[in-house]
């Protein structure tokens, strides 16, 4: 399994690399990246307040911006406006591995996107344990 950092500060933030036609790509990023412009102010609040957890750790994030969905598989989700990004913590410093994003239009959360991260959560694990996980650089900005 591949995952990519996403931002190191103390902590870091990756985010799970997923391969589709023969290229790789970070789904989390993607959802940021392509969302519909009227998310565009929505999705920089998203990016801040990842940028804040990987200075300070999620010890002081408030539960109305990252809770947990998932009580067994210790799945959380990072909110702002109606985005949320679904991560489980990593091990060592890596704080949040990322799955994937959705626009949330309901009250409850769709089980379907607990168990993407779930999916993702075991993946990660088994990789880890095996020593068959490899971890990408950032990509740098142009």
């Amino acid at each position: 399994m591949k995952i990519q950092k996403l931002l190191t500060g103390k902590f870091t933030i990756a985010g799970v690399i997923e391969t589709k036609n023969s290229e790789e790509h970070c789904p989390p990023v993607d959802f940021l990246d392509e969302i519909d412009s009227k998310y565009q102010k929505t999705a920089g609040g998203m990016y801040a307040l990842i940028a804040l957890i990987a200075e300070n750790g999620l010890q002081n994030i408030s539960s109305k911006l990252c809770h947990r969905v998932d009580e067994k598989n210790k799945i959380y989700e990072l909110i702002k406006g109606d985005l949320r990004i679904f991560f489980f913590k990593g091990n060592k410093d890596l704080i949040i591995i990322a799955t994937h994003g959705i626009i949330k239009k309901s009250q409850k959360t769709k089980q379907t996107d607990i168990d993407k991260a779930v999916k993702y959560k075991r993946r990660y694990q088994k990789a880890h344990d095996t020593n068959d996980l490899t971890i990408i650089e950032a990509e740098e900005e142009e």
